[in-house]
């Protein structure tokens, strides 16, 4: 840009035989297009040469526009890619889920309402895309590869779905975050027996067969319309809650704690270990470990889960 200014200033003092000051103030009105007029008349050479300036000009300062924009909005996604990864890095006992289709959604919708702090992985741009737009926490890259499970935050992580495509994708991420985080509870997806058979034996805790699945909740639904409707209606949830060190619920009973009357909550079983209380004893010290199984509406168990929680 300043060599267009100083290139135009000794043009028009070498072919029109300005003033110097005469030349600049000249050559900035014609880059900028202003329209104050001439200085002086101009003969047809300089005329030309004002053509050439504002060719050169316009361009120059286009190019400027868009290196300065470009610059502004790179600084500006490369703060927020920061901040995003910087958030990621302190997410600690959170879920990742591999696959944003309609599973995947399914499943991040329910994490959100429940909230929970998630991590979507997707190999499709606009689906991650998707999600960010919904304000989850997502990456773009290949869930079966260490290098992504990684920057997914896999070794703080508290559990994963493996929710992709196939079943041969979905084994090799139960095997890449197995050992990665070996305490990691996964759920899978599973196409076929033979393929959850295998997810099994690699690390999966729970595979679930979605047409299967499917298939008995439409055979509840004619069986027991009444029940299946209660529970869609309501918004019913059953929810296991774990007690840790330190939780306020240890050391009290159920009496004590009145979640019925309270928080119109059910407690209809309680597992401790490999012992399982059905129904529970309600004068029974809660100890830690205990994993509370709660009939609920959602925000009522959520309300629930907080005061559970350790302090």
């Amino acid at each position: 840009m300043l060599l267009v200014i100083v290139l135009g200033t000794v043009g028009y003092v070498m072919i029109e035989d300005m003033r110097p000051f005469d030349a600049l103030y000249m050559t900035v009105i014609t880059i900028s297009t202003v329209g104050f007029g001439e200085v002086k008349p101009l003969s047809d050479v300089g005329r030309a040469w004002t053509i050439l300036l504002i060719i050169f000009g316009w361009g120059t300062i286009s190019v400027l526009i868009t290196r300065v924009f470009g610059f502004v909005v790179e600084r500006e996604f490369l703060q927020i890619f920061r901040m995003r990864r910087m958030r990621m890095r302190k997410l600690k006992d959170h879920y990742v889920v591999c696959g944003f289709g309609r599973m995947g959604r399914k499943a991040a919708e329910f994490l959100a309402k429940s909230g929970k702090e998630f991590v979507i992985v997707d190999l499709n741009g606009e689906r991650v895309q998707s999600a960010i737009d919904l304000g989850y926490h997502a990456i773009e890259g290949d869930a079966t590869e260490e290098e992504t499970l990684k920057r997914a935050g896999i070794e703080r992580a508290k559990g994963l779905a493996a929710l992709l495509d196939s079943d041969h994708a979905n084994l090799y991420v139960v095997l890449n975050a197995k050992s990665l985080n070996p305490k990691l509870f996964i759920v899978a997806s599973a196409l076929s027996e033979k393929g959850g058979d295998l997810m099994k034996k690699a690390g999966a805790d729970r595979v679930i067969l979605p047409f299967e699945w499917a298939g008995i909740r439409i055979g509840k639904f004619l069986v027991q319309p009444v029940v299946s409707e209660f529970l869609d209606v309501y918004q019913m949830r059953i929810e296991e809650i774990v007690l840790e060190e330190g939780s306020p619920f240890v050391g009290k009973t159920l009496r004590e704690l009145q979640l019925t009357r309270r928080y119109g909550v059910y407690v209809i079983a309680i597992l401790r270990g490999k012992e399982v209380m059905l129904p529970p004893d309600p004068d029974a010290p809660l100890q830690p470990g205990d994993i509370l199984l709660v009939i609920g509406k959602t925000e009522n168990l959520r309300r629930v889960e907080g005061l559970a929680e350790r302090d």
